[in-house]
């Protein structure tokens, strides 16, 4: 009986030191963040205009449905929900980050200088004095640069349904 209860002993001792597990918490990334690099609806990014020959042919006045690739140099502060991609001339070509139904959603805000992908369609438009104003509201322009806008502009813009950051 002696020797019975020295193993059962044992056993308990062993298979509650086995049990113990540490209390501290290791540091793990929030799980309710989702890291993604692709916005707006999935598409496949398979052979993409340049964002220059892209704005040569909505300027000519054609309309351009498809993939768009470029560099972005400048992404709304506030929301991501625009994105300015660099031509070989020094301009740039606003994209509009729009859902299927037209409604806003953005990409992240520290993306300027990455590449990105877009899926929608390239077009000419008017861009009003009121939305210049507020887009370079959203880019922190000063009240200089603000009261020189003037007049409406003409310009090739991109509405982007979909978006993937490289």
């Amino acid at each position: 009986m002696k020797k019975l209860f020295i193993i059962l002993s044992a056993a308990s001792f062993f298979a509650i030191s086995c049990n113990n597990k540490s209390t501290e918490k290791t540091p793990t990334e929030d799980s309710t963040k989702i890291v993604s690099n692709q916005f707006g609806i999935k598409f496949e990014n398979l052979s993409p205009m340049l964002v220059a020959d892209v704005a040569n042919q909505v300027k000519e006045g054609k309309e351009f449905n498809g993939v768009m690739e470029g560099k972005i140099v400048d992404v709304c502060q506030k929301a991501g929900c625009w994105a300015n991609l660099e031509l070989p001339d020094g301009k740039t070509m606003k994209v509009k980050f729009r859902d299927a139904k037209g409604e806003e959603y953005g990409i992240d805000i520290n993306s300027v200088g990455k590449t990105i992908a877009v899926h929608g369609v390239g077009y000419m438009d008017t861009i009003s004095v009121a939305m210049l104003k507020h887009y370079a509201e959203d880019a922190k322009a000063s009240k200089e640069e603000l009261d020189a806008i003037t007049e409406p502009k003409i310009s090739a813009v991109f509405k982007a349904d979909g978006a993937i950051l490289k």
